[in-house]
Parts: structure tokens; C-alpha cells; sequence
């Protein structure tokens, strides 16, 4: 068996591991002071690297001035057909067979409590740049 299954206590297992790894970095850091009680978030730093890699992916898009399509993964749940097609036409694709088969209902919602959803939504609306919390506000509602 693994040493962190793939099941909530497995992730919350990894996450409070993880945190005992790094806590003692964080608790001399005045970075957290601002944000509430993120350390009481599960994994609480991937989801801070979360919102910077997609803060850096939009300033970088603006900055180089780059062609930009912003997808959700339930898009392909919901309309796959059409958001496959959005996609081949952004990249200017021609589809040259079928696509695999995508497997739906991968959610973890059920990994946290109601107030860790809710101080992750706090966390993110603070740390995130307008843009990506309008993107992603929708999955703490």
C-alpha cells in the first residue's frame, strides 16, 4: 500500500506532513500575518503556488502580448463536443483522430471542510489578481 493512498486521509496525511516539513520556515515569516489562518489550510502552500503560477501566467501573456483561451476542465464535462472544437480552433488545428476518452468526475471537494473551502476562497481572493479570481471564483461557491 502506499504510504499516502488516494483517498482524503491519504491527502490529508501527505498535506499535514508536508506542513510539519516546512512549518518551522513559516512560522518566522510575516508573510502569513495578513492572510488569517492559511496554516490551518490543508496544503496551504500549494494552493499560494497555485494562485502565483496563474497570476504569472496571465501577466506573462499581457506582457508578451500573447493569444490567450481560458479553459475550465468541467467545460469538457459539460461540452466536450464544443470545447474541443474551441480548442482545435484556437490553435488553428485541424482534429486528425478521435481524442481519447476523457474520464469525468475527478473532484475533491469532499478533501476539505466547509471552512477550509471558505479560507482557501479568502486566501486565493487576496493573493490572486483580479482577472484569475474572476476565473476561478466560481469553484468556492
Amino acid at each position: 500500500m502506499a504510504m499516502y493512498p488516494k483517498s482524503r486521509e491519504g491527502f490529508r496525511s501527505w498535506c499535514r506532513d508536508l506542513g510539519e516539513h516546512f512549518n518551522e520556515d513559516e512560522k518566522g515569516s510575516r508573510f502569513y500575518e495578513h492572510l488569517g489562518d492559511v496554516k490551518d489550510i490543508p496544503c496551504h502552500a500549494d494552493f499560494f503556488r497555485w494562485v502565483q503560477w496563474h497570476n504569472h501566467a496571465f501577466t506573462t501573456t499581457w506582457d508578451m502580448a500573447l493569444p490567450t483561451l481560458v479553459m475550465y476542465y468541467e467545460d469538457y464535462t459539460t461540452a466536450f463536443e464544443e470545447t474541443k472544437n474551441t480548442l482545435l480552433d484556437f490553435l488553428e488545428q485541424k482534429q486528425v483522430h478521435e481524442p481519447p476518452t476523457f474520464v469525468t468526475g475527478k473532484t475533491y471537494r469532499d478533501y476539505f471542510t466547509e471552512d477550509e473551502v471558505k479560507a482557501i476562497a479568502a486566501m486565493l481572493k487576496n493573493l490572486a489578481m483580479e482577472v484569475v479570481w474572476n476565473h476561478t471564483h466560481h469553484y468556492f461557491g
